[in-house]
């Protein structure tokens, strides 16, 4: 209800994202919609520093950044692309990309790498689908 909601059509001169993105992008980050994403003035955040917190989260099975749907209304910028971090390499390692010894060993190169994926995403195009799922109940 009180989520952000995805944009029904692309932003005059902005990336066009499918809407399973979009609603990824919307959860996990902090922007109310997809106009603050695409801002070029949005400052870029220390990465290594990010790495390290999101490292420290994961290691640490820190709650605020492993629950499901915490709530996020007075999380910094900073924290959204922890958390962003945390839910990636954890979805990752379920699924086996990579191992708890993977972890061990790269765990700041996998996070930082994590990172670039999120930067990449901010600044990619993406064809969006003709018919993307839904996931509404």
């Amino acid at each position: 209800m009180g989520q952000p909601q995805p944009s029904q059509s692309p932003l005059p001169g902005t990336v066009q994202l499918s809407s399973q993105h979009e609603r990824l992008i919307l959860e996990l980050l902090p922007f109310k919609d997809l106009r603050q994403f695409h801002d070029p003035l949005a400052p870029e955040l220390d990465k290594g520093k990010i790495a390290e917190k999101a490292r420290n989260a994961l290691n640490s099975k820190d709650p605020r950044y492993l629950m499901y749907h915490p709530d996020k209304a007075a999380w910094s910028a900073e924290e959204h692309y922890v958390r962003f971090i945390v839910t990636v390499v954890s979805d990752n390692m379920l699924k086996h990309l990579w191992s708890e010894s993977d972890w061990k060993k790269k765990n700041i190169e996998i996070a930082k790498a994590v990172y670039e994926v999120l930067a990449f995403l901010r600044a990619t195009a993406f064809a969006a689908e003709a018919n993307p799922p839904r996931y509404e109940a």
